[in-house]
């Protein structure tokens, strides 16, 4: 198991690393995956940032404290950091629907803390939850910042972006997370007719980047969830989601 987790082994023993955990399965896989680091390459600290959101699947925060109680178990110096959160209320204030192809509140509510959070603490060293599926992301974020992808790793500024599970699919986390968490959010239990999982993410129930599909399952699933958005959409007077397309939700991905 430690052959295959860790062929190229990074010594983390000098380093403040954080994990942004989203409530989903793909971040907790990463402190899982870290949890089984050898321990004398383990980082000095490890930090988790969790951006709760009232819209969150119910049991999303019960989960993310769950994972930051299993790393107090495995790391010597743990430090955690919640916000909490409402898409609503942020768009209400707002008096806005944000367009699908804008994500103020990802960049408001969860990217702007957590790099704050970064400064704040000295902390140089970044896993992201990135799966095979995703590795696009990976290369779209060197290409912005000037760099490229060595070792599944990208520099930004003074900071290193890891993603080391980027050669690893869903399913994997999956299994990861139920082996050593023993859990995970009700709503990857979900299955349509086929076997297939309804929900791919745990973001805010609904996305406002969501398609008309997407939306109606979250009406079907979480009815309360969409009520409260039909409210607001009906206050504002202005359509939330996409109207046409058939493009998934990717924008506020947070793994």
């Amino acid at each position: 198991m430690q052959t295959q987790l860790f062929i190229n082994q990074k010594d983390l023993s000098a380093q403040k690393v954080m994990i942004g955990l989203s409530g989903g399965i793909n971040s907790m896989a990463v402190l899982v995956w870290l949890s089984l680091y050898p321990d004398h390459l383990k980082p000095k600290e490890l930090h988790l940032f969790y951006a709760h959101f009232e819209e969150h699947s119910p049991d999303t925060e019960a989960f993310v404290l769950a994972g930051v109680e299993y790393a107090k178990k495995h790391f010597d110096a743990i430090y955690y950091k919640q916000t909490n959160n409402s898409i609503i209320e942020l768009f209400r204030k707002s008096k806005m629907i944000p367009h699908p192809m804008v994500a103020p509140c990802t960049r408001l509510l969860k990217i702007e803390p957590m790099l704050a959070y970064m400064v704040e603490h000295k902390i140089l060293v970044d896993l992201v939850g990135y799966v095979r599926t995703e590795k696009r992301r990976v290369f779209n974020m060197a290409k912005k910042s000037g760099g490229e992808v060595i070792d599944n790793s990208v520099q930004i500024g003074t900071v290193e972006k890891h993603f080391p599970i980027s050669d690893r699919s869903n399913e994997w986390c999956f299994k990861i997370v139920k082996k050593h968490l023993g859990w995970y959010p009700k709503i990857y239990d979900i299955k349509d007719r086929k076997g297939n999982r309804v929900f791919t993410h745990n973001n805010c129930l609904p996305c406002k980047n969501m398609n008309k599909k997407d939306f109606e399952k979250v009406r079907k699933h979480y009815p309360e969830y969409a009520q409260c958005v039909d409210e607001l959409a009906a206050e504002l007077g202005q359509y939330w989601g996409r109207n046409k397309g058939d493009a998934s939700c990717q924008i506020c991905n947070f793994d």
